[in-house]
């Protein structure tokens, strides 16, 4: 089935690259300027454009695989392989590899901290310009003046240049004499201008492709902590089963769907501490907790062709009578897919077991959803949906979250 209209794969990563880096001030554009540095590496080295796309779409992801703000930041202090670098890595590349379009960029992102081996040919070029890219970056600081930095910048390099591919090395060494270059690299307008000087052949055409890479995305949110594993695919689950019972279209199931193993993306930008916390949050924790459908709406609201998904997706804690959060949507502009999302989500919550209580039974989950649609929370058509088919969506539930069990399982090697 295809999109009306292609989404672009460098919009789209270019968005969860904002998204991780979100998660802390500490890591402000990292992804984005490792990936500006490698990209005029390997411009300068005159490597094919198909090869300059992964690299880029490499850059701009190749620290998915770190789960917590502690390891993101560990990563930037550590300038030598170690195994907190390479499960980092391996895990970016399980991540990414089974999705087609990412396939050499998850690849690249395995070996992205491998110091350069001329006995090894088995790793990737690209791997080592963005090692390189990455390196140079974390040596910049970004408060004082740019230009005047680049020559210790590259001293500090050359000291170290054992560990670095050698023409990777060269062409980094030119750039050095090409003032844009990182002054691009630390403005705001970099990926304007990148886009200015390429073009990317790798688009989005079809819904199951968007839903593949919408299950990865999930995968990149839920599986930061046990206690938040399946989640995601739950509500993708429970929001497609609401939306056909509701009498929408095939297409508008599967875009719910997709939106369901989205809506929960802008947790990438909350601390896995506090998402893991079995206490009771306090003001600050839980406001960023509070935060994170304005992020899935911030990310997705800058993907062209994702509209649609992206409000669905981020409205699933706003409540009929406005008094959801983050945008307190009411009447007409809460829409009914919206308003299905939210009802997925509420469902999902109260009959997935929880590290503090087991699943809720039909009687506690209806008496519940009452009371909401009663408040004027809640659509009490859509609740009313849940009553009459409560086992029928269950079972959907369960059986997407089973699957999604295991999959984690077989990610953290656990069976």
């Amino acid at each position: 089935m295809l999109i009306e209209n292609e989404i672009s794969i460098y919009d789209f990563v270019s968005a969860m690259s904002e998204a991780i880096d979100l998660v802390s001030s500490a890591l402000n554009n990292h992804h984005k300027r490792v990936t500006y540095i490698a990209y005029n590496i390997a411009l300068e080295m005159n490597l094919p454009n198909n090869e300059i796309q992964d690299i880029v779409l490499a850059a701009m992801l190749h620290d998915v695989g770190a789960f917590s703000i502690e390891e993101r930041i560990k990563i930037q202090t550590i300038v030598s392989n170690d195994h907190g670098l390479n499960q980092h890595a391996l895990f970016g590349y399980k991540l990414l590899k089974k999705f087609e379009p990412l396939a050499k960029a998850a690849e690249l992102i395995l070996y992205h901290h491998t110091d350069f081996d001329e006995s090894n040919p088995d790793i990737p070029l690209g791997s080592y310009i963005i090692y390189l890219a990455d390196r140079a970056s974390l040596l910049f600081d970004e408060h004082s003046e740019i230009l005047a930095q680049v020559p210790e910048v590259l001293a500090k390099i050359l000291r170290i240049k054992g560990r670095f591919h050698p023409d990777a090395l060269a062409a980094f060494s030119r750039l050095v004499k090409l003032e844009y270059v990182w002054l691009e690299t630390f403005s705001h307008s970099f990926s304007t201008a990148m886009l200015k000087r390429m073009r990317f052949s790798k688009e989005i055409a079809d819904l199951e492709t968007l839903r593949s890479f919408a299950k990865i995305i999930a995968q990149m949110i839920d599986f930061r902590s046990k206690f938040t594993a399946t989640h995601s695919s739950g509500v993708a689950a429970v929001a497609s089963e609401l939306t056909a019972l509701s009498g929408f279209s095939e297409r508008e199931c599967k875009e719910m769907e997709i939106a369901g193993y989205l809506h929960d993306l802008g947790k990438l930008a909350v601390s896995k501490d506090i998402l893991e916390k079995n206490l009771t949050l306090d003001a600050e924790e839980f406001n960023s907790i509070r935060k994170h459908p304005y992020y899935t709406y911030f990310v997705l609201n800058k993907v062209k062709g994702l509209e649609n998904i992206a409000t669905w997706a981020a409205y699933h804690h706003e409540r009929s009578n406005g008094n959801g959060y983050p945008f307190h949507i009411k009447g007409e502009n809460f829409s009914k897919l919206a308003r299905i999302m939210a009802v997925a989500d509420i469902v999902t919550a109260l009959t997935e077991d929880r590290p503090y209580r087991l699943g809720l039974n039909k009687e506690s989950v209806e008496k519940i959803l009452l009371a909401m649609a009663e408040n004027g929370g809640i659509d009490k058509n859509i609740a009313d949906l849940v009553y009459e088919n409560f086992y029928r969506i269950n079972d959907v539930r369960i059986k997407a979250q089973q699957e999604a069990q295991r999959e984690y399982a077989a990610f953290y090697e656990l069976t």
